[in-house]
């Protein structure tokens, strides 16, 4: 069978965001040029962003981290997340030992320290997305933080809708397949540029 391009999972069209679900998580996807950015919660400093080329799929930057941690950020220097293309059947498999890279609510970089992080991906059929997506073609990226952890995140994407639900295995997660909610784009990344700007 021939390589599949994730893409067309990982980016919903456009007619199918904003979106919302349960537990009243609101979610909003803003393409540009090879990168793709997801707003959570309504909250326009909080998102996180992908981007790709002809063979790789990176995690670019996580600007969404919880609690009250507004406007800190993190990058991979290596972030590669998921290949471009996988084969219906395939489980893909990668360990990344990379550095990451830890920035305060005034961009300033605080010390890079060791990491390393698995990832899978396959694609996984048919599935009832639930909502307004229903049945479609779906996605499943693994991460696993560290190659210890007993802990692993799970992202799921329906073919043409993108992004539809996140997971763990210590049972949190997150759905938001109900079209409807705010369409907030992404702020700066530091808040002396995001308050400069006007916002609140």
């Amino acid at each position: 069978m021939p390589a599949v391009d994730v893409l067309d999972y990982v980016i919903g069209a456009p007619e199918m965001w904003p979106r919302h679900g349960d537990p009243n998580h609101n979610q909003n996807q803003t393409v540009e040029a090879n990168r793709v950015c997801w707003n959570k919660y309504t909250l326009p400093w909080s998102y996180e962003c992908w981007r790709w080329d002809a063979n790789v799929i990176y995690h670019d930057v996580d600007h969404a981290i919880d609690g009250a941690r507004r406007w800190e950020f993190y990058k991979f220097d290596d972030g590669r997340w998921m290949p471009r293309r996988i084969r219906p059947g395939e489980v893909w498999s990668q360990d990344v030992k990379t550095s990451l890279h830890w920035f305060n609510a005034a961009c300033e970089p605080l010390e890079p320290r060791p990491a390393a992080y698995r990832v899978r991906a396959w694609l996984d059929g048919p599935k009832d997305a639930g909502g307004d997506l229903g049945v479609r073609d779906t996605l499943v990226l693994e991460y696993t933080p560290n190659l210890d952890a007993t802990v692993v995140e799970r992202f799921l994407f329906a073919k043409g809708a993108g992004w539809y639900a996140w997971e763990r295995s210590d049972g949190a997660g997150v759905t938001f397949n109900r079209l409807g909610g705010v369409s907030r784009q992404p702020s700066p990344l530091c808040e002396r540029d995001f308050v400069t700007r006007g916002n609140p």
